[in-house]
């Protein structure tokens, strides 16, 4: 079953699974003990996730992103632009 948590829920669980640990924190929650290790692992390597299966990224992340996207989309254009001009000379060609 795949539930969503909220933010404010998973930091209340971690603060929960430091004091007491995070089997009995999982426990008392009656929360399967994975997910909370899952949580705990992620938040010591800085990755947030809130439920939506995708890590939040940071600012440089996604300006690198947007750069190389910005490239690839430029690419993908002038590759456009030279089959559509290629396109034409056959169709001219067949013509005659």
């Amino acid at each position: 079953m795949n539930e969503k948590f909220s933010k404010e829920i998973r930091q209340e669980a971690l603060k929960l699974a430091e004091e007491i640990g995070t089997a009995a924190a999982a426990q008392r929650l009656e929360m399967k003990s994975s997910t909370l290790y899952t949580w705990k692992q992620k938040a010591t390597k800085g990755i947030k996730d809130y439920g939506t299966g995708v890590p939040e990224k940071s600012y440089e992340e996604l300006k690198a992103e947007n750069e190389r996207l910005k490239k690839e989309n430029h690419r993908l254009k002038e590759d456009t632009e030279i089959l559509q001009d290629a396109l034409s000379f056959f169709a001219k060609s067949r013509k005659k």
